[in-house]
């Protein structure tokens, strides 16, 4: 992975805070010039990555002060737009447009036709366009860091008339720590579950001795800070992070507060796992990933408490232990600045993510159900119905995540993100095979999913989201990958699996559906193969 850094000002600081990563400068000034001639350095084989990050100011030219167009601007947005079109297999980061503070027009600005403050939004809005339009691109939006920490701080004037450099030092290590988090969440590597404790965290007080109508949670002074956290925990569930209770507690008191605080802004339902007895904070988690299916390397732990935060951590170092804010007046600022873009950012929500406790809760109620059926029973009874679709690329963000998180039932588990998934759904070579799932339960989305070189018959990627496993339909994958072969005049389909750690439950899977063995190797990587019938 190589990482070629362009921009339109002197951005070198940049690059000696990007390890581990390997940056290499383009030379100054040559953004536009790199992104839209062909055989520039840009397009090289081995760069992988490109930082187009830009300095608005400079690139709007004479339009800053209110005279002539930004062509600079519409130049870049039309050249990003070509690039991302002509490389899928390179991942481009840029930048939003964020003007300066200063205004040629003063108060003036807000309304007049050419107002800068209209222009930026302008361009922002064209920018979105393109990123919508090309799945690699991924824009990080700067003016959040400009609000928080302010112009002063990130932006030196002595610099920029000595060498062109725009920024000070801390806006360059805020700038690497932001990137650094936009390709987590870009290759899906945020964490999925948001474990909290109760008393003193999700409310003021302790439930057991002021009561479930006496904690602190209302509208004003503390019991706000606590809600207006409770209302931060909600946006991010929304998001696909699952949330769950590890509370050291009587279960009938804490059920009292969600039946009868008006205050509570989390409800049950917004729980996909609830942990409320007096075991420990580190048995409960692990009994809430067993319940979910999920690793603890994907669980962050909030409490107060510095002696539980502690266990956990010594215990479960897998998992994220931030610390706990001094004043509970930055408890919601803390987690909605600090917390939830390093450990819990999303580059792309997908309506799979906004359903996601909801499809861990039908999960439960599946496994209630099959506990009194016989397997052949427990199925008839879900009336599942599934839909493959092939080559949808208005998927490949979900794809991509499935690729990224899928651990137990992934044949090759071969990680690969949204500009690679876009290059194999245009390929015709390849064929992308995403299975949606529903039952009586409801809906789970896509859950399953399958890459084929149909030029080869080969099965490059094969996997089953873990809430549908053991449901029989991952035989409906494999006959869907077996059908678009035998359309080429295939004779032969070989598939492959590649155990890890965590897949060995997939081992047979080949096996059991008519494959016989090829070939294997010492690293245990076994290669099987299926003669296809004619039909």
């Amino acid at each position: 992975m190589k990482f070629l850094l362009l921009s339109n000002v002197n951005m070198q600081p940049l690059a000696r805070l990007m390890k581990p990563h390997e940056v290499v400068c383009g030379t100054y000034n040559s953004l536009l010039a790199n992104l839209s001639t062909r055989g520039s350095i840009a397009t090289a084989e081995e760069v992988s990555h490109l930082l187009c990050l830009f300095d608005t100011d400079a690139l709007m030219g004479d339009a800053l002060y209110g005279a002539g167009a930004a062509d600079q601007c519409d130049m870049l947005l039309t050249a990003f737009d070509d690039f991302c079109a002509r490389h899928p297999e390179k991942v481009i980061i840029t930048n939003t447009f964020c003007t300066g503070s200063n205004r040629p027009f003063g108060l003036a600005d807000f309304t007049h036709r050419q107002s800068l403050k209209s222009l930026e939004c302008s361009l922002n809005a064209r920018l979105a366009q393109v990123a919508r339009a090309r799945p690699n691109l991924l824009v990080i939006d700067i003016e959040p860091l400009f609000r928080r920490y302010g112009e002063d701080a990130l932006v030196s004037n002595a610099f920029w008339y000595a060498g062109r450099i725009r920024y000070t030092g801390r806006m360059f290590a805020l700038l690497a720590d932001t990137i650094s988090q936009a390709l987590a969440a870009y290759t899906h590597r945020s964490r999925k579950v948001l474990v909290l404790d109760l008393d003193n965290t999700l409310w003021g007080g302790i439930v057991g001795e002021a009561g479930p109508r006496g904690i602190e949670l209302s509208e004003d002074g503390n019991g706000r800070c606590f809600r207006d956290f409770q209302r931060a925990l909600k946006a991010i569930q929304r998001t696909g992070v699952l949330l769950a209770i590890a509370s050291k507690n009587n279960a009938a008191d804490v059920d009292e507060v969600f039946d009868a605080n008006p205050m509570m802004i989390l409800r049950r339902e917004d729980f996909a796992a609830m942990r409320v007895n007096w075991q420990s904070k580190v048995e409960s988690i692990q009994e809430i990933a067993k319940e979910l299916g999920l690793g603890i390397d994907s669980f962050v732990f909030i409490d107060d408490n510095p002696v539980e935060r502690g266990a956990v951590q010594k215990f479960l170092p897998e998992v994220a232990v931030p610390e706990f804010p001094d004043r509970i007046e930055n408890l919601q600022s803390w987690f909605m600045r600090d917390i939830a873009p390093a450990y819990l950012s999303k580059y792309a929500i997908t309506a799979e993510d906004a359903s996601k406790t909801e499809q861990y809760q039908a999960k439960a109620a599946r496994e209630k159900l099959a506990a009194s059926f016989d397997l052949e029973g427990y199925l008839a009874e879900l009336g599942i119905e599934c839909n493959i679709r092939v080559d949808d690329r208005s998927r490949v963000v979900r794809a991509a995540q499935m690729t990224q998180k899928t651990n137990q039932y992934n044949l090759t588990s071969r990680r690969y993100d949204v500009a690679d998934l876009a290059r194999f759904v245009d390929s015709v070579e390849h064929a992308v095979l995403m299975l949606d799932y529903r039952d009586r339960f409801g809906d789970e989305g896509a859950v399953g999913l399958a890459i084929v070189d149909t030029a080869e018959g080969r099965i490059d990627t094969l996997l089953m989201s873990c809430r549908v496993i053991g449901r029989k339909v991952e035989q409906r994958l494999l006959d869907k990958a077996v059908e678009l072969c035998r359309e080429r005049g295939l004779r032969k389909i070989v598939g492959e699996y590649i155990p890890t750690p965590k897949n060995g439950m997939a081992a047979s899977f080949y096996a059991d559906n008519g494959f016989t063995l090829r070939q294997a190797s010492a690293n245990g990587a076994v290669i099987y193969e299926r003669v296809i019938d004619e039909r």
